[in-house]
């Protein structure tokens, strides 16, 4: 069964609290506790979440790892998959990157490329080029920092990003299967579905570890991915990629 919005909505606010009880989730949507009830009963039934008595959180297992960690997590594929992913950009391209780790080692690689001009929803990656050459671009949206992971995001950093028509939008996924890329965060996926439609290419890095999860969110069929880098891709996922560029990073 696909997520109704307030299934969305409560996940997001778990993901910001980590817990909360079904009174403060009813008065929160102006709702019954049956009612409550009844969406975290849909959403413990996929291990989106964990109830406990009177209330709900994350399992530690399904919520997502702290930024500072994730950069530190898988870092030879992830510098492998950035370095192939850098080979096959452009010089003087224009290249929007998502806030994921991947796409910081991605630009660790492009720093010291031909002058580009980078897109980002990430201080991160943002300070990345700022620390190691002027010779860039780097345009930032306006809207929220979500300090967390040093993302800016709202509506208005969508409406400003939505004026752009980059050459590749580089960006990542917590889970991919057979139906394609799946996140958690409401925001990232509304965002990603606002930026695939404008740019030239779409090119998803995904190391090995990603195809083993599972998200709530569906952010985008196979199809509308260009290129997908990766360390290793199932053969079913493989199969199904004949439309664009499977680049394999060794």
């Amino acid at each position: 069964m696909a997520p109704t919005l307030r299934h969305q909505q409560i996940f997001a606010l778990l993901q910001k609290y980590g817990k909360a009880s079904i009174t403060e989730l009813a008065t929160h949507f102006d709702v019954s506790d049956e009612t409550i009830r009844r969406d975290l009963k849909g959403l413990s039934a996929t291990g989106a979440v964990e109830k406990f008595h009177g209330g709900v959180r994350l399992p530690e297992t399904r919520t997502e790892l702290p930024f500072d960690r994730r950069l530190r997590e898988n870092t030879d594929a992830k510098t492998r998959i950035a370095r192939r992913a850098a080979e096959y950009i452009s010089d003087e391209a224009t290249v929007m990157l998502d806030n994921s780790s991947t796409a910081c080692f991605l630009a660790r690689e492009l720093v010291n490329r031909e002058p580009l001009t980078i897109i980002t929803i990430s201080l991160e990656i943002a300070q990345i080029f700022a620390a190691a050459s002027s010779r860039h671009r780097v345009i930032l949206p306006g809207g929220e920092l979500r300090i967390a992971d040093r993302t800016f995001v709202g509506v208005q950093t969508i409406e400003f990003l939505s004026q752009f028509t980059p050459s590749y939008f580089v960006m990542s996924s917590v889970a991919a299967t057979a139906r394609g890329c799946l996140d958690y965060d409401l925001f990232e996926a509304e965002f990603k579905r606002a930026m695939i439609p404008l740019a030239d290419q779409t090119v998803l890095l995904l190391d090995s570890s990603k195809f083993d999860k599972s998200g709530l969110i569906h952010v985008s069929e196979w199809a509308q991915i260009d290129v997908l880098v990766s360390d290793n891709v199932p053969k079913q996922i493989a199969d199904d990629f004949e439309h664009g560029h499977l680049l394999l990073a060794e």
